[in-house]
């Protein structure tokens, strides 16, 4: 879609996500953040996204009045930057594949606060499978020929540094796209009908004046018999009385499939949350001549991680930490998002 014709859509969509960015991030990150961005324009042939290379890419697609497949591009040093925000300690020397698995758990878990946030409202939207790379430079940076780009800036609490963020949209309208689709295809299927005609001639027993009028019908019709009808029609098969179908009445929610909710039906479910210090294997007889005072020795060192457990799966390591007169345990490593949702399944 080019962007005279997207623009309007993505301009609005563009003011309320602003807030609702700010928002989300400070949320998810448990810091307050400032944001700005300038109105979304159109890329230009000397466009370059803000910041210094090496970058990483993170490419997603929505759904919404139309389908958006959108780049966010930011430097890579503000990887570690965010993975230090989620585990409360300094950014680390060294960018790994761990340090960007933390960077798609902020935008994942930003995207569902997000998606909550405009449920049912004009702007609702999904968001589909977000993916992250390295670009070494801009000759690695894919563009699309039409589309939107904008920059957010923004500051971490008290935080003198700014950083940035670059957002390229390219969209297309469903319904238009749609509307295409469906011309072309009644296109293919009058050319198909046509050269079935013409291929029997004379000999069909119909004319061809009449085969015409029949393709144009079938055509237009959303309800068009199949090609083995015609077929039978052409060759001078007996003619069948037909009649439109009846079907009961079905409430607005009867329709709604496993498919459209995803995992929205599942987001109400409680979990238990378990912290583990560490395992002992015992005999029956070692837990019999247990007494008060006795101790059991863990299976871990002192200042090792513990195991977070989430109904018997592990989901992260922690360090126990004490906030006010209770036990609290801090994140510092998150297992693979991929492995966490296979987990959560088995």
């Amino acid at each position: 879609m080019l962007f005279d014709e997207m623009n309007p859509l993505y301009m609005a969509m563009a003011k309320e996500l602003v807030p609702a960015l700010k928002d989300s991030a400070g949320q998810v990150l448990q810091a307050e953040f400032t944001l700005e961005s300038d109105d979304p324009a159109a890329i230009a042939e000397d466009f370059a996204p803000a910041g210094e290379f090496p970058m990483i890419r993170l490419t997603l697609e929505s759904t919404s009045k139309g389908t958006y497949q959108h780049q966010f591009v930011m430097e890579k040093a503000l990887a570690g930057h965010i993975f230090g925000w989620m585990v409360g300690e300094d950014p680390p020397a060294e960018i790994t594949e761990e340090h960007f698995d933390a960077v798609k758990e902020v935008v994942n878990q930003m995207l569902g606060q997000i998606q909550a946030a405009f449920d049912g409202e004009e702007f609702a939207f999904k968001a589909g499978e977000v993916t992250i790379e390295e670009i070494a430079s801009g000759d690695d940076l894919t563009l699309p020929e039409d589309g939107t780009v904008a920059v957010y800036r923004f500051k971490r609490g008290e935080e003198e540094a700014e950083y940035t963020v670059t957002h390229i949209v390219q969209g297309e309208l469903a319904a238009a796209a749609a509307s295409d689709a469906k011309e072309e295809g009644e296109a293919d299927e009058k050319a198909e009908v046509e050269a079935e005609v013409d291929a029997e001639g004379d000999d069909s027993g119909i004319s061809k004046e009449l085969a015409a009028e029949l393709t144009g019908d079938l055509s237009e019709s959303d309800d068009a018999p199949g090609d083995g009808d015609f077929d039978d029609l052409l060759s001078g098969g007996e003619m069948v009385q037909a009649s439109a179908a009846e079907f009961d009445e079905f409430s607005e929610s009867a329709g709604l499939g496993v498919a459209d909710n995803k995992l929205d039906m599942l987001l109400d479910v409680n979990l238990d949350i378990t912290v583990e210090l560490g395992r002992k294997v015992m005999n029956v007889e070692e837990i019999l001549r247990m007494g008060k005072g006795s101790v059991i020795e863990l299976n871990k060192l002192a200042g090792e991680p513990v195991d977070i457990l989430v109904n018997g799966k592990k989901l992260a390591e922690g360090e126990v930490v004490v906030i006010e007169d209770h036990f609290g345990v801090r994140l510092t490593h998150l297992i693979n998002p991929r492995e966490r949702i296979r987990s959560l399944g088995k």
